[in-house]
C-alpha cells in the first residue's frame, strides 16, 4: 500500500469565538507570556475584528486553523495474511469445524490543521492493525425432527488497534493500543408443525481495551448480550394462504464510540463534555408481517408494522459537533405500517 496525503487549510474570515477562546487558553498558562500575548489578541479583535487585513492579526478557526500553504506526506506499507480451517463431521447430519486466521488493516495516515494559525500541518501514523482469530463451533441440521442449530465460540486479539478520534472539528485515525473480544453466538429454527416454524438467535460479546487511554471500554456499537426471536405460521384462507410472522429483538447497552463518552477523555474541546451521556440503554423492538398469497395468480398483499411499540431509542450520537457542545443525536425510526402488493410477470 503506497499513498500520499495533502492537506491545506484556510479561513473565510477571522473567527471572534476561535480568539477568545485561544485568548482564554494563553491566559490559562499563567505564564507572563502567555496573559500578555492573550491581552494583545483580545486587544486586536476589538480594534479589527473579522478583518483579514488587520495587520499583525492573525487570521484563525474556532476548531481548525489555517496552514502554511499545501504540504504532504508518504506512507508505504505492506502485510502478510492467512486463513486455517479444519471441519470433523460426526454424523452426515452434524459436524464440527475450527478455525485459525490472522486479519489485517493497514497503517493509515492521517492529517489534520495546524494546532496554531500558520503552523505545520499534524500529520499522524497509525500502525497496521492486526487480529488473531480463533474459532470452534457446530453445525446440526436434524431434517427428521425439523431442527438446525449452530453454535459457536470465539476469541479475537488485537494489537494496534484503529480507532477514530475528534481532533479539531475532523476525525482522524489513532492507535488504541492491544484490544480482545470473545463470546458465543446461538442460532436456530424449529419446523414444530407443517405451519409453525420458530426461530431465534443468541449472541454474547464481551470486546474490550486491554491498554492504553481507553482501557477497559467497549468498542463502539458492541453489545453485551443481543437477541432475537420469531415464528412464521402459515394458515388456510378464502382462496389461498395468511401467513404471520411476528418477530422481537434486544440488545444491551451500547456506546456510540470506543471513548465511550468518558469525561477525563474529552479533552482539547471548545465545550467540555461533563457527563457521559452519549450511549443507548437496552432496548427492544416488536415488529409484525401479515401477507396473503392466493392459491392462483401471479400476486401477493403484506401488511407490516415496526416497532410496534414505538420505542424511543438512538441510533448514533457525538459526532463533529460534541467539539462545540452540540452532539449529533440521530434517532431510530418510530412506529412504521403500511401496506405492500408484488405483482410478478
Amino acid at each position: 500500500d503506497d499513498k500520499t496525503t495533502r492537506w491545506g487549510s484556510a479561513v473565510a474570515g477571522r473567527s471572534i469565538l476561535g480568539g477568545v477562546v485561544g485568548a482564554s487558553g494563553l491566559a490559562a498558562s499563567g505564564s507572563p507570556a502567555g496573559v500578555a500575548t492573550a491581552r494583545a489578541l483580545l486587544q486586536g479583535l476589538t480594534l479589527f475584528g473579522t478583518d483579514l487585513a488587520a495587520p499583525g492579526l492573525p487570521d484563525f478557526g474556532v476548531n481548525a486553523q489555517p496552514s502554511n500553504g499545501e504540504e504532504s506526506q508518504d506512507l508505504s506499507d505492506d502485510g502478510f495474511t492467512w486463513r486455517l480451517t479444519g471441519r470433523y463431521a460426526l454424523s452426515e447430519a452434524v459436524n464440527l469445524y475450527g478455525s485459525y486466521s490472522r486479519g489485517r488493516r493497514a497503517a493509515v495516515l492521517s492529517a489534520a490543521a495546524p494546532s496554531a494559525p500558520g503552523g505545520p500541518v499534524n500529520f499522524t501514523v497509525s500502525p497496521a492493525e492486526t487480529v488473531d482469530a480463533f474459532e470452534v463451533g457446530l453445525k446440526a441440521d436434524l431434517r427428521q425432527s425439523g431442527l438446525r442449530f449452530d453454535a459457536s465460540a470465539y476469541y479475537y486479539d488485537y494489537q494496534n488497534f484503529q480507532t477514530r478520534e475528534l481532533v479539531g472539528s475532523g476525525f482522524i485515525t489513532t492507535n488504541a493500543g492491544q484490544a480482545e473480544a470473545y463470546g458465543v453466538e446461538l442460532q436456530g429454527d424449529w419446523r414444530a408443525t407443517p405451519a409453525l416454524s420458530l426461530f431465534g438467535t443468541y449472541a454474547y460479546s464481551h470486546a474490550r481495551f486491554g491498554a492504553g487511554a481507553y482501557e477497559g471500554n467497549r468498542f463502539a456499537r458492541s453489545p453485551d448480550h443481543s437477541l432475537s426471536v420469531g415464528a412464521a405460521l402459515s394458515l388456510a384462507a378464502p382462496g389461498g394462504r395468511l401467513e404471520l410472522r411476528p418477530s422481537y429483538s434486544w440488545r444491551s447497552r451500547i456506546f456510540f464510540a470506543d471513548d465511550n463518552d468518558r469525561p477525563d477523555l474529552q479533552t482539547g474541546r471548545i465545550v467540555a463534555d461533563l457527563l457521559q451521556d452519549e450511549l443507548q440503554d437496552a432496548y427492544g423492538l416488536l415488529n409484525l408481517r401479515i401477507g396473503y398469497t392466493p392459491h392462483a395468480g401471479d400476486w401477493e398483499v403484506e401488511a407490516f408494522a415496526s416497532n410496534l411499540t414505538d420505542e424511543v431509542y438512538r441510533k448514533g450520537a457525538g459526532s463533529a459537533g460534541e467539539s462545540i457542545g452540540m452532539p449529533t443525536n440521530v434517532l431510530g425510526e418510530p412506529r412504521l405500517y403500511g401496506l405492500r402488493l408484488t405483482i410478478r410477470r
